[in-house]
C-alpha cells in the first residue's frame, strides 16, 4: 500500500480555495465540513474555521494540515 505524504509546508491559499470549491458543489454545507474536519482533530471553532474559509483569517499549520487531509479523503470515492 502506497502512504500519501502528508507535505511539511501546505499552502493555506490553496487549501482554502479547495475547500470553497467544495462547497459551490454544493454536496456539503460549511457546517457539514467543519464536522469532518473536527473529527479528524482539528482544533479550530467553528467560528475560526468560517474565517478561514472566508479569508478573514490564517489557521494554525496542524489544522491546516487536517483540513487539507480533510478535503482529500471527501474527494476519493
Amino acid at each position: 500500500m502506497t502512504e500519501r505524504k502528508v507535505p511539511d509546508v501546505v499552502n493555506q491559499e490553496s487549501v482554502r480555495r479547495e475547500a470553497t470549491d467544495i462547497l459551490a458543489e454544493g454536496d456539503l454545507t460549511l457546517t457539514d465540513l467543519w464536522i469532518e474536519f473536527f473529527a479528524r482533530g482539528g482544533m479550530a471553532g467553528a467560528e475560526e474555521f468560517e474565517a478561514f474559509i472566508q479569508g478573514i483569517m490564517p489557521v494554525e499549520s496542524t489544522d491546516l494540515q487536517i483540513l487539507d487531509l480533510t478535503l482529500v479523503e471527501l474527494q476519493s470515492p
